[in-house]
């Protein structure tokens, strides 16, 4: 028994040492475009957090930071037929220019960029950015991962920064 006990402890050992080892497997998304962003974020290397489901939504998040802006966060929102994503970064600035002020800023901003759409929320005194585009279930990935570099730019570029600290 003693010489089966000797034979048999490094085996279990090892065992024990490559289960602990093993990373624990991503949680796989509902919603067929969300496991098809998650997909290609991962071929990017890029980190983002999974949330999982909310009122019929899946949600995952992707915290930036840009030159202009430190430690934004990007939320996209998969909505449960696969063909629209909301992207929200919420809190860019918060603001304490007159309220005229900032829609008159937001306006032109607006104005410039026709894919990113600038809106004053007035309970907390913030500016976000959206973007919502229709997709195709699958293969939506590079898409997507496309519209998150749109808004990125958008709201990183020198002038739109510029607007945007102003009204801090």
């Amino acid at each position: 028994m003693r010489h089966i006990m000797k034979r048999l402890c490094p085996v279990l050992l090892a065992v024990l040492l490559l289960t602990l080892c093993i990373a624990p497997a991503a949680q796989a998304a509902e919603y067929t475009a969300t496991q098809d962003f998650i997909n290609y974020l991962e071929s990017k290397n890029i980190k983002y957090t999974y949330i999982g489901m909310q009122d019929e939504k899946e949600l995952l998040t992707i915290s930036y930071t840009l030159d202009n802006f430190e430690n934004l966060t990007l939320m996209c929102i998969f909505n449960n037929d696969s063909e629209e994503v909301s992207l929200r970064m919420w809190e860019i600035v918060t603001t304490t220019a007159a309220k005229t002020r900032v829609l008159s800023v937001l306006n032109t901003l607006n104005a410039d960029y026709k894919f990113v759409k600038f809106v004053y929320d007035e309970s907390d005194s913030t500016v976000q950015a959206e973007l919502d585009m229709y997709i195709d279930g699958e293969h939506c990935g590079r898409s997507i991962y496309d519209a998150m570099l749109c808004i990125f730019r958008i709201v990183d570029e020198e002038s739109v920064a510029k607007e945007l600290h102003s009204l801090e």
